[in-house]
């Protein structure tokens, strides 16, 4: 005679339970029907000042730019300038080469480069001072203060008495 006969049943039904749940895991498909497509664009300016050829042109020279559009273009080429301490913010508003490069393919590059960022600097400090109703000489005298302000230590400014200086 089975003195314990209940305890059989739960531990069977229990057994039964965990491989009914185990039979129906529901099968998961991490596969995509397509491969995944990445679509990345970029762009990558290179320089060079240790006796190589630089840029043939500047970045921003697409005519049909607004001259906002063309310095923002090429502000990167500027800030290189400045960084190499060939030009610097005059105090009207417009770049000055300070220190011609020895190469003159460099230089060459260097003052096309200063030619074209000022060009678009008196065209859109007529604009803005147009905009904002300001005489020219205001908005100039503006610009080159923010100008003079935005200057990292060591580049080349020029003070409101006209001498320039390594900020």
């Amino acid at each position: 005679m089975n003195t314990r006969p209940h305890t059989f049943w739960p531990a069977l039904t229990v057994t039964a339970a965990a491989l009914a749940l185990s039979a129906c895991a529901p099968t998961v498909n991490i596969g995509t029907p397509e491969p995944v497509k990445i679509d990345v664009q970029m762009r990558a300016d290179i320089y060079t000042h240790d006796g190589k050829q630089p840029p043939a042109v500047a970045a921003a020279d697409d005519p049909n730019a607004t001259p906002a559009q063309r310095r923002y273009n090429r502000r990167a080429e500027i800030q290189d300038l400045k960084n190499n301490r060939v030009v610097g913010e005059g105090n009207d508003g417009l770049l000055s080469i300070r220190e011609l490069p020895a190469d003159a393919q460099y230089a060459a590059y260097a003052q096309l480069t200063v030619s074209a960022e000022n060009a678009d600097r008196a065209a859109e400090f007529k604009a803005k001072a147009e905009e904002l109703q300001k005489p020219l000489h205001v908005y100039i005298k503006d610009f080159a203060t923010k100008a003079y302000q935005a200057s990292y230590p060591g580049e080349w400014v020029q003070t409101a008495g006209g001498e320039w200086v390594k900020r």
